[in-house]
């Protein structure tokens, strides 16, 4: 169903447009240059550049109504369940399932990998939810700092494009970044992705090397350098989201 709405249906107040049956937090930056809508389980929220008028975009809002409350939809039908940090809980690693193991040792929290199991190990009489997920995460950014650069320099190697660094953060609304400098950093969650959605964001920063925007000529670099990218790219957008310790 088609929905047409003029500017004058959506309200602003501080730092939210209210749109149809929805609210859109407004998240300025000095750093973006061009508007951006993101829906995921925190809601939707609209990134754009400082000195962006309000009126453009609500605009922006305006035009892709219909697209936000199909987003919505699917997060109704499909929501994200919240992890306990119990035996038998589901975690990917590279896009693949791997089943939580608890085992008590008078030990320091530690994790592993055995096969299709990641193991927490330790004094679990005295863990909690949250010091488990600690020793989770604090893993997967190991992981994920070992894999991501090794797999950037594959990629270097093979585009031709050389980036000044490369290192793993932690990002809120975000994937990937290229500084004008040529310094890469990448959002460790990647970890959890499949690998061909990896190389994707690995590729996509990498091509910022030659073109440090989203122009024509940038997309035709990153096609070139990796044809199925469109695939990879909708993925991310459909399920990125899901991408959670």
């Amino acid at each position: 169903m088609l929905v047409f709405l003029s500017t004058a249906c959506l309200k602003f107040m501080s730092n939210i447009i209210e749109g149809d049956g929805f609210n859109v937090n407004i998240i300025k930056s000095t750093r973006r240059k061009t508007m951006a809508l993101k829906v995921n389980h925190r809601g939707v929220s609209i990134h754009i550049p400082s000195n962006l008028s309000l009126t453009t975009a609500k605009k922006f809002i305006v035009q892709k109504t219909a697209w936000i409350q199909h987003k919505l939809e699917q997060q109704a039908v499909h929501p994200i369940i919240e992890k306990q940090y119990i035996d038998g809980e589901t975690f990917l690693l590279l896009g693949e399932p791997y089943t939580l193991r608890l085992h008590s040792q008078e030990t320091t929290l530690s994790v592993n990998k055995v096969d299709s199991y990641i193991d927490v190990i330790g004094r679990l009489n005295r863990a909690t939810k949250t010091s488990i997920q600690k020793a989770l995460i604090h893993w997967y950014k190991q992981q994920a700092e070992q894999y991501l650069k090794t797999q950037t320099q594959f990629w270097a190697e093979k585009t031709g494009l050389q980036p000044r660094s490369i290192s793993v953060k932690t990002y809120k609304a975000r994937w990937g970044s290229c500084k004008i400098n040529g310094d890469i950093q990448f959002n460790w969650k990647l970890i959890l992705a499949p690998v061909d959605v990896i190389d994707y964001v690995i590729v996509h920063e990498l091509c910022h090397l030659a073109h440090h925007n989203h122009s024509a000529l940038y997309w035709q670099l990153v096609e070139k350098q990796y044809p199925n990218f469109k695939q990879t790219r909708q993925w991310l957008k459909n399920h990125g989201h899901r991408l959670e310790i």
